[in-house]
């Protein structure tokens, strides 16, 4: 197995935080998928949601085990977490793309839409708070390079302006690319202060979040779905440019 130093384990607050924002994720998806039912039979909608629900708890297992495993921790090139890293993100754009994605970007209301990112608000506090305990070097919070705490500020700022005042084209771009520039970010930050060959951002411990439960959810869980809800988004711009 590779040397990779031991991650300091987060506060049980803290670990309870980020688990409240794992699961506020889960149940925005679920709602979503009921509002987007809404002018459907009723025995569809309830299988959409039930169907969805079933997908989710298979999701949150199948990658807690892999997290937990260790099996990402053997060596290989490229390293397995970039590869669980390319998977959860392929799966998340695959799915967004899909006729999944297109009965929510039907169904639900643009504000929702792009108030869904504001988890990401909490979600940075919480990466904060693990800085500050030793688990992650500051490049991973406002602090350093990760200003992803922008995008959950301008969700709730946006999405309360197109609830209340209706949709605008101009704003939901500039929104949405705020938000997956800042997502892309992010991500960058995250690969450059791993514990792999081509680290660059080593000013403090690596990111090693993705070898432990339950922490490894913060990819196929926060930044997969912020992925998706950006893709999202982008297709009902697309939609209403060709209305």
């Amino acid at each position: 197995m590779p040397p990779y130093p031991p991650m300091v384990i987060p506060s049980p607050g803290s670990t309870v935080a980020f688990l409240l924002v794992v699961a506020a994720v889960a149940a925005m998806i679920v709602i979503g998928t009921h509002i987007a039912g809404r002018g459907e039979p009723g025995g569809q909608a309830r299988r959409w949601v039930a169907g969805t629900a079933a997908a989710l708890v298979v999701w949150l297992a199948v990658t807690a085990a892999v997290s937990a495993s260790g099996v990402l921790e053997a060596p290989g090139v490229p390293p397995r977490a970039m590869l669980f890293m390319g998977a959860c993100n392929l799966l998340a754009l695959v799915l967004a793309l899909s006729r999944v994605g297109g009965r929510l970007v039907r169904g639900v209301p643009i504000a929702a839409l792009v108030g869904f990112q504001a988890f990401r608000l909490p979600l940075e506090l919480v990466l904060h708070r693990w800085y500050a305990e030793g688990t992650l070097p500051v490049e991973m919070t406002f602090e350093g390079r990760n200003l992803d705490i922008v995008t959950g500020v301008l969700a709730m700022v946006v999405g309360l302006w197109l609830w209340r005042r209706g949709p605008s084209r101009s704003l939901v771009w500039l929104f949405n690319l705020v938000g997956f520039a800042l997502l892309l970010n992010v991500a960058a930050v995250a690969i450059l202060s791993s514990p792999f060959p081509f680290r660059v951002l080593d000013s403090g411990p690596p990111v090693l979040l993705v070898f432990y439960f339950p922490y490894g959810w913060i990819l196929p869980m926060c930044v997969a779905p912020a992925l998706a809800g950006h893709v999202l988004v982008f297709r009902w711009l697309w939609r209403e440019r060709s209305r």
